[in-house]
């Protein structure tokens, strides 16, 4: 069954991306390397901490808007399907990249670039 959303900021339904890609990382100290030994030794301060790199490619004026504005302050929460279920995270937007562009039939459209990092 499809889900009747893929991602909410603050609790409101966005437009779904065209892609929606989900990146987990971990966050290492500066302690965290390779001595002389070879051996590695990790000092792993938080592990499995979410990014989203995400575009939308055929957003309309007040969609474009919707997003510009939940995107806006310096923490949202973010809210997507990973896998069968959602799974929600204090994020950050990084740096937005709009643009907009008429279709053969003179239709404004914007497309959007930016990438969600967990706070």
């Amino acid at each position: 069954m499809q889900q009747p959303w893929y991602i909410k900021i603050n609790g409101v339904t966005m437009p779904t991306p065209d892609t929606g890609v989900i990146d987990e990382y971990d966050l290492d100290t500066a302690d965290t390397g390779r001595p002389e030994s070879g051996v590695l030794h990790r000092d792993r301060k938080r592990h499995d901490l979410a990014r989203y790199p995400l575009a939308w490619s055929r957003l309309r004026p007040a969609e474009a808007w919707m997003l510009r504005t939940a995107l806006a302050p310096e923490q949202i929460e973010v809210t997507i399907w990973m896998f069968d279920r959602p799974v929600t995270k204090t994020m950050y937007a990084g740096d937005r990249h709009w643009e907009q562009y008429l279709d053969n039939n003179g239709v404004a459209h914007i497309k959007l670039q930016c990438q969600l990092s967990e706070v």
